[in-house]
């Protein structure tokens, strides 16, 4: 089960997003993760992932 949530702002690091939709839901147990950054966040941050290089950087 998911819940969604508006959120006044999320920041990672340095990155800062106002007015951000969240999608909740239980990861660790299951999964074993904490979540998911999801296309919709890194396409409105600029973030860019190399598959190639494994990583994930930032404009």
């Amino acid at each position: 089960m998911c819940y969604e949530q508006v959120v006044e702002g999320l920041q990672i690091g340095s990155i800062n997003l106002p007015f951000f939709k969240l999608q909740l839901g239980m990861t660790r147990e299951p999964y074993g993760f904490d979540g998911i950054l999801g296309i919709d966040f890194m396409t409105a941050v600029g973030l860019k992932v190399d598959f190639k290089e494994l990583n994930i950087k930032h404009d």
